[in-house]
């Protein structure tokens, strides 16, 4: 699996909806807007040796907190991806909004693959900004992934 392939794992995209963004991305230094080539409420970026950062969002229902989301992506990685969780720690976004930011860890053949996603979650929304990239890539960007995460403004 590509790292753009990475991006389509979260189950959570399927309940994408509405127009425009319901967020402010921010595009780091190095990578490159994609501008309209993807669902409209999706936002993404790429470096020119692949490393993607995806922005998306949707209803925060069933509502629920954050550590239901958390431990909801966690396991989905793992059972459907083959994920392994490598660590987690807090983060903020602008604004202030609280999250979480995991790091998962997967092999394709002799290549590791890092993926990096960060959830908010607000009373309505559930703000996903991700990652993703062979892992040589990633470790290269992470400065500039920290970057986009802190830099996202949930509206």
């Amino acid at each position: 699996m590509k790292s753009t392939g990475l991006l389509r794992l979260l189950p959570l995209c399927a309940a994408l909806a509405g127009c425009g963004h319901p967020f402010v991305p921010a595009t780091p230094a190095g990578f490159v807007d994609l501008g309209d080539r993807y669902p409209q409420g999706e936002y993404r970026a790429t470096t020119a040796d692949g490393v993607v950062i995806g922005v998306r969002a949707f209803d925060n229902d069933p509502k629920g907190e954050l550590s239901f989301w958390s431990r909801a992506l966690e396991r989905r990685m793992r059972e459907m991806g083959g994920y392994a969780l490598l660590k987690t720690e807090s983060v903020a976004a602008l604004g202030g909004l609280k999250g979480v930011e995991m790091r998962l860890g997967h092999d394709e053949g002799r290549t590791p693959y890092l993926y990096i996603v960060a959830l908010f979650v607000s009373d309505k929304k559930v703000y996903v900004v991700e990652a993703g990239g062979t892992k040589e890539e990633v470790t290269k960007q992470e400065t500039q992934i920290k970057w986009a995460i802190e830099h996202l403004a949930p509206k």
